[in-house]
């Protein structure tokens, strides 16, 4: 099963092309293919133990890992239905060079200056928000005052897609400083959304698909590796920042996170316990207790239903799921932890077939949005949506449908707005402009 799993995320590295169908399968990886064999070598049923209440032996383990690795497979085949039209999209991508892919109309001084403006004016917001710290959920706007954030990063990453296109076209010492300070600022705004909110894919979702974004502009194709690697590196600082999640950022810094990551354990050491159950890696743990379940509920395609209807305040919806949980998990005993998206289908229904057909048709409709993305002319806004629809696959593994669906929304909507509104107004032809710059050299 393990390696069932990996010749289907080695497909998708081989393909050269980073997608959200790649970004789920490896993330699904790590969760249902890693975790399993950690429990088998070393005997971590803790868990299961103490938390779930159930004992499964290894052919029990065996079972779920292979309706894990079935679920994930017809999500490949689900994705894989429209892979022709795919292909069409992607097939010149090959031979085309970064600076072919610049070949565009020319970013003007305009609309960068605009967006560096934007990025300036929400920093003194995002820190009023930051000042308040983790108590904004809890504030009277609720959900959608603790989701602004994101909603203001989307305009950070947009801005700076943006001004390095325009110094990818023109190779000028002055873009090249605007870049510079726009990158400063998304990370300082980063920093910031870290002292509103306890989960790192809060704040972490961000920097992933600023980072893929900007490789689509700078380098010919973008392949999966490029967002594997970052997340294997990383890994054991991910698990810190989850740790440390109730410390603020001034008292990160005084304990240092290399210290708090590593202390005095060594390094291959503390890589492989990133695979504990002590850590964030429980989704498989849970999958087999959801599996081991008997729900009170199975709302079936209600769940799918939900997802797009999650927006609608309380205040007129007095009957809306609470937490917009729409399954039975009483199975968790209070526990924050999620079986991930799989688990979630098959408490939906309470059966493996239904399991494997809402992956199916999950994989479709993640398969069409690579598809509408990868067919787009290149630019700064195919490099922005291709990060938003990788990074936020990955998250889908472990996520409700509502989180996925809103989670993308938050980026997409301001980055497409944000696009409507300068790219006409704020453009300016190649020739033209190099027309302006010959008049002020005279």
């Amino acid at each position: 099963m393990f390696f069932s799993q990996l010749a289907i995320l080695m497909g998708e590295v081989f393909r050269r092309q980073i997608t959200g169908t790649g970004g789920f399968v490896f993330m699904s990886f790590i969760f249902f293919g890693i975790r399993p064999i950690y429990i088998i070598l070393e005997n971590d049923h803790s868990l299961f133990n103490r938390l779930f209440l159930i004992y499964p032996d290894l052919a029990q383990i065996h079972e779920n890992m292979l309706w894990a690795t079935l679920a994930l497979l017809v999500f490949k085949i689900g994705s894989s239905v429209i892979s022709a039209r795919i292909n069409v999209a992607t097939q010149n991508v090959n031979d085309t060079t970064s600076t072919e892919k610049a070949n565009l109309i020319l970013v003007s001084q305009k609309m960068s200056v605009y967006l560096l403006l934007y990025q300036l004016l929400t920093l003194p917001l995002m820190a009023y928000l930051a000042a308040g710290g983790r108590a904004l959920y809890g504030s009277a706007l609720g959900a959608f005052a603790y989701d602004f954030p994101t909603v203001m990063q989307a305009g950070h990453i947009f801005g700076f897609v943006v001004i390095l296109e325009r110094y990818l076209q023109r190779k000028d010492a002055g873009d090249l400083l605007r870049a510079i300070v726009s990158g400063l600022l998304f990370l300082y705004f980063t920093w910031l959304m870290r002292e509103v909110s306890m989960f790192r894919g809060f704040y972490l979702a961000g920097v992933m698909i600023i980072g893929i974004a900007a490789l689509d502009r700078c380098l010919p194709r973008v392949s999966l590796i490029w967002l594997i690697l970052p997340v294997i590196i990383f890994q054991p600082f991910f698990q810190t920042l989850g740790q440390t999640r109730n410390l603020d950022n001034e008292r990160l810094v005084e304990l240092g996170l290399v210290e708090q990551t590593f202390g005095d354990q060594g390094v291959t050491e503390r890589y492989w316990e990133f695979y504990s159950g002590k850590g964030d890696i429980n989704i498989f743990d849970t999958f087999v207790a959801a599996r081991s379940s008997e729900p009170n509920v199975t709302p079936h395609l209600w769940s799918w239903a939900y997802a797009p209807l999650h927006v609608i305040p309380r205040k007129l919806w007095s009957g809306k799921p609470e937490r917009g949980i729409t399954q039975d998990l009483s199975f968790m005993n209070g526990a924050p932890y999620a079986p991930g998206i799989a688990g979630f289908f098959w408490l939906d229904g309470a059966s493996d077939w239904w399991m494997l057909f809402c992956m199916a048709l999950l994989g479709a409709v993640v398969g069409y949005a690579d598809c509408l993305v990868l067919s787009m002319q290149h630019g700064y806004l195919r490099a922005c949506l291709l990060g938003i629809i990788a990074v936020n696959a990955m998250f889908l593994t472990r996520f409700f449908l509502w989180q996925a669906l809103w989670q993308t929304l938050y980026a997409v909507v301001p980055i497409l707005l944000m696009y409507g509104f300068l790219a006409p107004q704020s453009t300016t032809p190649p020739i033209q402009e190099e027309a302006l710059d010959s008049e002020k050299a005279i």
